[in-house]
């Protein structure tokens, strides 16, 4: 299922005074003109589960009661744990870890185009970055790989470019690929020959790694500065791990000379984000949703708390109002939920709406043809 543990988080804050939203319906109308999003929401390994679900801010309902990616193509299932998606254009790239496949969807109407299949046995398709018309990568969790590929044929160019062990998170610029080697967490305690709580630098010229960061336990997720002058690596509490740094934390780097400009620790979690300009970080922890001031020396302030029992597994920014949406995974095994939090009335639930197992993220859209 998902790495574990992200997000223990208190109820009452959050849940006390929230009107009923609208329910998912199954709209005849499932393409609808406008601004929208996509809920991706990975499923449980082995169950094949993973779904898609679609908001209209029109109508600020879910299209759909089940999952939106099996209304659109009623042949088709999204796969096994989908982990991540991105978008270029009007087409998006899911990366399905069990699957070992990239599915690949038209946006404005939810049709599926087409598939990339990672080739050979024992592979994993953990998270994507798309550079350009004809670059892209795959980090593949199991091979300790990139994949690259062209996001316009959909054709893999370069197949096992070597990178650290268990790559996940992957960012990259015009001239570099990062890659988040986290090592399978505590894995690396017995093994401390195996590369890994660093960051692979991968010159994407010459498809070979150039550099290797230190970061720290666990490294999984990675996010790129709007400037892409910096990016960020979130790395996590391991109560077990007695060497080094276990309690977790976020580190700034520049992203043209690969130094470490900034480090700051706290027990963390798997996801994190950054605002619209930039200039405050976004992240979960087992007591809900901190933000943090890039500039300066701020410490995190927790904006909302979350329910007991209750994973928060995904935060990202809209930006069409710039609401914060949390995906919140539950107990890991039921549906969950999309909280639309107001930064505007102190972090207070705008809207919540149920969707599939263990949602993960979003993205953002507009279709106006």
């Amino acid at each position: 299922m998902v790495r574990n543990l992200l997000i223990i988080i208190a109820a009452t804050y959050l849940y006390g005074c929230v009107s009923t939203p609208n329910q998912p319906t199954n709209n005849t109308n499932l393409t609808p003109v406008g601004k929208g999003a996509y809920i991706l929401c990975e499923g449980l390994r082995v169950n094949n589960n993973a779904s898609l679900y679609r908001y209209s801010f029109t109508s600020k309902t879910i299209l759909t009661a089940q999952d939106y990616y099996t209304a659109a193509n009623p042949s088709l299932h999204l796969g096994d744990v989908a982990n991540n998606f991105v978008k270029k254009g009007d087409t998006a790239f899911v990366a399905v870890t069990t699957s070992a496949t990239v599915e690949i969807f038209c946006i404005s109407t939810g049709k599926w185009i087409n598939r990339i299949t990672l080739p050979g046995n024992n592979r994993a398709a953990r998270e994507i970055a798309i550079v350009n018309d004809t670059t892209g990568f795959i980090t593949d969790f199991y091979t300790n790989s990139l994949t690259r590929f062209n996001p316009t044929t959909f054709q893999i160019v370069r197949d096992n470019i070597a990178v650290g062990y268990a790559p996940e998170g992957v960012i990259a610029t015009d001239k570099y690929v990062f890659t988040a080697n986290s090592g399978f967490g505590d894995y690396a305690l017995e093994h401390p020959e195996i590369k890994a709580h660093n960051i692979s630098v991968v010159d994407i010229t010459t498809n070979t790694e150039i550099a290797v960061l230190p970061a720290g336990p666990d490294v999984q997720s990675l996010r790129l500065h709007p400037s892409k002058s910096k990016f960020y690596a979130l790395y996590t509490h391991l109560p077990h791990y007695i060497r080094d740094d276990s309690l977790g934390g976020i580190i700034e780097y520049d992203a043209q000379t690969f130094q470490e400009l900034k480090r700051w620790r706290m027990k963390i979690a798997k996801n994190f984000n950054l605002s619209l300009t930039g200039d405050t970080l976004l992240f979960l922890n087992n007591d809900g949703l901190y933000i943090l001031p890039t500039e300066g020396d701020k410490q995190p302030e927790l904006v909302a708390k979350s329910a007991v029992n209750e994973f928060w597994y995904g935060v990202t920014v809209c930006p069409y109002d710039g609401t914060v949406w949390v995906c919140n995974a539950k107990g890991y095994t039921t549906n969950g939920e999309l909280l639309i939090l107001d930064p505007t009335s102190k972090y207070q639930l705008q809207r919540k709406y149920p969707v599939g197992v263990n949602p993960n993220g979003v993205i953002f859209f507009d279709w106006n043809p």
